[in-house]
């Protein structure tokens, strides 16, 4: 912007010297009419930058749960955040800004969505972010949005997977990662594609979900898209997460419908609770097959152990991944080097959303300046609503990125992975994906060493 200004400049300051030239006006009224054009532009310069010289950084707003039962997902989701805005700095910054640097600017939702709201507020009115990330948890992202489409501030949401989030006719917020009918469909691709392999195995099917919008809008695409596809649904179990300290009777009612596959819908506390109640309980259906969420947690993943062999989840993101998709290696490597761990679909997807978000600011920067946060913000939505990445740009295994009119991207897709006797999830579907055959049915408890 900044030297679009000067290049209007010079060219009043040619047709002024010729103007005055051609009156025979004095030296010294030229001079004084240079100094006032470069007065005027200096100024517009300053107005362009906010009054201080150049744009130096770029606050992104960020709510997540950084405390409470969910903590340790927020840490995950913080790891990815910070791990790509640390990359993208160190690679010049938001060049059409002149090197600007993302600062991630976080509020903690708690896992509340009243308290999420309040801190998307406090961000936008306080800190003067020019977008917004988060907030993973369903019914937080759905308050947090509904705060963004007030203000008229961008949201671009990594990670929530509830459907009716891109049904709500809002401009301003934007989700790359697929949502739950999405994957819902994938399941039944999943489960036929077992049932094909392994004999028809497959018919009763139970579900057990968390209460809040994210499992609430699971159970029901489940339901709709199994029953379409011919499979009996027959059992339901619901459970309030914030609250739950047992799961005796959830899994005892399950164990009582005889399902074939259990569903399950939880966050990593209740996760843990029930792959550890299945097995006190002794519970042994051929396949449990999770949406996600709680199960790739590594805090999961570590506290169950060898009991989590054999369950399937679903994912958008595995590390074995790098074997098909070459940049993916070299960013885990990366990122295990700094932290200790691999990349999982949380930590992987918040990565891929700053990512997404920083090519929105780049598009903006050449249209407008954060020193007009209205204007800046605009461009940066309007960035978000044109932008198209291709899958190769990407970690995921995604075709690529491109959002609809209700913002949800329509190139993403998921996996499904099995965790395997070596305590990793490895990827068993699709089949061009694929780096492991699945186990099936999965052993019962009384068979495991």
């Amino acid at each position: 912007m900044e030297r679009y200004i000067c290049k209007a400049a010079d060219r009043i300051r040619s047709k002024v010297v010729a103007l005055v030239r051609r009156r025979g006006l004095s030296k010294s009224l030229l001079a004084a009419i240079v100094v006032i054009v470069v007065i005027i532009v200096a100024a517009a310069v300053l107005m362009m930058q906010g009054g201080g010289g150049a744009v130096k950084e770029v606050k992104v707003g960020v709510v997540l749960p950084l405390s409470g039962k969910l903590a340790e997902t927020g840490a995950d989701l913080k790891r990815g955040l910070e791990f790509a805005v640390e990359e993208i700095n160190n690679a010049g910054g938001i060049k059409s800004l002149g090197g600007a640097k993302i600062v991630l600017v976080f509020g903690d939702s708690a896992g509340k969505p009243e308290t999420g709201a309040a801190e998307a507020e406090r961000l936008i009115t306080e800190e003067k972010v020019v977008a917004m990330l988060g907030s993973y948890q369903s019914a937080v992202t759905k308050t947090v949005s509904e705060v963004c489409e007030r203000y008229h501030v961008p949201m671009l949401n990594p990670e929530s997977t509830s459907p009716t989030l891109t049904a709500r006719g809002y401009k301003w917020f934007f989700r790359t990662t697929p949502h739950d009918e999405m994957f819902a469909k994938q399941h039944v691709d999943f489960v036929n594609w077992l049932n094909k392999k392994y004999g028809n195995q497959i018919k009763r099917i139970a579900i057990i979900h968390e209460d809040t919008e994210w499992g609430t809008a699971t159970a029901k695409a489940w339901q709709k898209y199994f029953t379409e596809a011919g499979y009996q649904i027959v059992k339901v179990v619901s459970y309030h997460a914030a609250t739950i300290t047992s799961m005796d009777s959830e899994i005892d009612t399950l164990k009582a419908a005889n399902p074939d596959l259990v569903l399950v819908a939880s966050y990593v506390q209740d996760a843990i609770l029930f792959v550890q109640t299945a097995k006190q309980r002794d519970f042994n259906p051929k396949a449990i097959l999770a949406q996600d969420a709680g199960f790739i947690n590594p805090s999961y993943v570590k506290q169950v152990g060898k009991d989590g062999f054999y369950i399937f989840s679903r994912e958008v993101f595995n590390w074995d991944l790098g074997q098909k998709i070459p940049k993916l290696k070299e960013v885990n490597d990366r990122y295990k080097a700094k932290y200790g761990v691999d990349l999982n679909g949380n930590s992987a997807r918040d990565y891929t959303g700053a990512w997404v978000l920083y090519y929105a600011l780049e598009e903006a920067g050449k249209k407008a300046s954060p020193a007009n946060l209205e204007e800046f913000r605009k461009a940066v939505r309007d960035a978000l609503a044109n932008l198209y990445i291709p899958g190769d740009k990407l970690i995921m295994p995604w075709k690529g990125v491109k959002f609809d009119s209700n913002g949800q991207n329509t190139l993403g897709q998921g996996i499904v992975v099995q965790m395997m006797k070596d305590g990793k999830y490895h990827t068993v579907f699709p089949e061009e994906f694929a780096t492991a055959e699945p186990v099936f049915p999965m052993p019962k408890w009384s068979e495991r060493g």
